[in-house]
């Protein structure tokens, strides 16, 4: 691997791994709000990590087992907030039903604002 090759390369992982975690944070945000807006970005970032993924894959010199692993971690990181966010509701709820938003999600935003 060439010396640009291999920045490029890391940029690029770098990005990935941005894109993870904004699609994250802005999933969970916009669940916890309601916003259509920071959904649209939660979306947003998620259509990022997909591209970086495939332009990894597409684009890079690494090895296929390492191409491997970028497709699994790019769809882990779509999979678990998701998951993570029904979990928590059907905790917090008591039940087994998370197609409603959590009960006690504005008690968050409160402590949130008081805080600030």
């Amino acid at each position: 691997m060439s010396p640009h090759a291999m920045v490029a390369t890391a940029l690029m992982l770098g990005a990935l791994v941005v894109a993870g975690g904004a699609y994250g944070l802005l999933y969970c945000v916009a669940r916890l709000y309601g916003s259509p807006i920071l959904g649209a970005a939660s979306r947003t970032s998620c259509g990022a990590l997909v591209a970086l993924a495939a332009a990894i894959v597409a684009l890079t010199p690494l090895h296929f087992g390492w191409k491997a692993l970028v497709v699994a971690s790019a769809m882990a990181y779509m999979g678990i907030p998701p998951i993570t966010w029904r979990y928590l509701t059907r905790l917090h709820r008591g039940g087994n039903d998370a197609s409603r938003p959590a009960e006690h999600a504005h008690r968050a935003h409160t402590r949130l604002h008081r805080r600030a």
